[in-house]
């Protein structure tokens, strides 16, 4: 694409070189011949329509036709000889610059070129002007080849990079719709097993307690005691089957710390994957320690940390540390922010020491050049 704009660039140049030379320097050439003024104009439409034929192919066939381009050239050079081929040399030029490229090997197509010209003017002889002309146009032709070689370079890599974020945005999607695929078996397979054990486990009891109740209604008047044996058994068997309840969902229910870090790393990867910021999550030291309140006090300063990073840091990296010591839970909120604008505690911050506060601890904030850190430090 680049290469054909090129080629009519230096060709409409060199006509317009050629035309100028002829009605300014020539005094036996009468510039409003109708010959002259025919040529120019079937010049302008032979490279017009080269243009245009090329950029055609290029569109419906992915590149021109090389019979194609090789016709228009033969015309054009055939033009010239017709027109007289001393004053139309910058433009016979032009065209052996285009059909040099089109035959031979792009490494080489600047030294065919020289060599074509060379021996033209051996045979040709052009005038001064002339060889001026085509010399301007063959070093013009020379550095814009180099710059349209670069730019067809960047343009191919460019639109290589484009397929392949597509392609990554495509298996990104096709990720994340199997995972919420997965979540959704993991959490229809959890719930299935769940009700399963509870089945297990109360279905038995809870149904012979009805049947051991439904027989001491009968007997209640009649027999007594037996009645009173089938209470006792169906007040044991529900007594049975409410401490199996309370076994099944203390064995269900996740353990505190697994949920904070799991809850913790999920904000952590939604804050990154949002505003393109990199994120770590570190944990050290017996987590078992951290009390719930202290959890919930750590997810929302967390959260605060966060939003304080998108607005005020102009940072590209955000981390979180937990260090759980003998005595002491340190939290640690850090981002390497470049706002060198003065520190200025905001409601969000002051929400952040109220709650640290709330819960024995303490809140301090760090600015300087490396960024902005936020401490919490809890007391066991």
């Amino acid at each position: 694409m680049y290469k054909n704009t090129l080629y009519l660039v230096s060709e409409l140049t060199a006509l317009a070189a050629v035309t100028v030379y002829k009605i300014i320097a020539s005094d036996s050439v009468n510039p409003a011949d109708g010959f002259n003024i025919a040529a120019v104009l079937a010049f302008c439409c032979l490279f017009l329509t080269d243009f245009l034929a090329v950029e055609i192919c290029c569109k419906r066939f992915g590149k021109p036709k090389r019979m194609l381009r090789l016709i228009m050239s033969a015309a054009g050079i055939f033009g010239c000889i017709v027109c007289g081929a001393e004053d139309y040399f910058p433009v016979f030029a032009a065209i052996m610059f285009e059909l040099s490229d089109l035959l031979g090997d792009s490494g080489y197509v600047y030294f065919m070129t020289a060599a074509a010209a060379v021996l033209s003017m051996l045979i040709i002889e052009p005038s001064v002007y002339a060889v001026i002309a085509a010399v301007c146009i063959f070093f013009m032709e020379f550095f814009a080849g180099i710059i349209v070689s670069k730019l067809e370079y960047f343009r191919m890599i460019s639109e290589e990079q484009r397929e392949t974020i597509s392609s990554l945005n495509a298996k990104i999607s096709g990720l994340k719709s199997y995972t919420k695929t997965l979540r959704e078996a993991a959490s229809l397979e959890e719930r299935g097993r769940f009700s399963a054990r509870i089945h297990d486990k109360l279905g038995h009891g809870i149904s012979g307690s009805i049947i051991l109740l439904e027989g001491a209604k009968l007997n209640i008047r009649t027999a007594p005691e037996q009645a009173e044996k089938c209470l006792e058994t169906a007040v044991e068997n529900l007594r049975g089957s409410v401490d199996s309840i309370r076994e099944a969902l203390r064995e269900e229910r996740p353990v505190r710390h697994i949920t904070g870090t799991a809850e913790i790393n999920e904000a952590l990867e939604r804050f990154s994957v949002t505003y393109e910021i990199k994120t770590a999550f570190d944990i050290e030291g017996n987590v078992k320690k951290i009390t719930p309140q202290i959890w919930i006090c750590l997810k929302e300063n967390l959260t605060e940390a966060m939003t304080n990073t998108v607005k005020h840091s102009e940072a590209d990296s955000f981390s979180f540390k937990i260090s759980v010591y003998n005595k002491i839970i340190k939290a640690e909120f850090s981002d390497n922010g470049k706002n060198m604008s003065p520190f200025k505690k905001g409601m969000g911050l002051d929400a952040m020491e109220e709650r640290t506060a709330d819960c024995g601890g303490s809140c301090v904030f760090q600015k300087n050049a490396c960024g902005f850190k936020i401490l919490n430090i809890f007391r066991l």
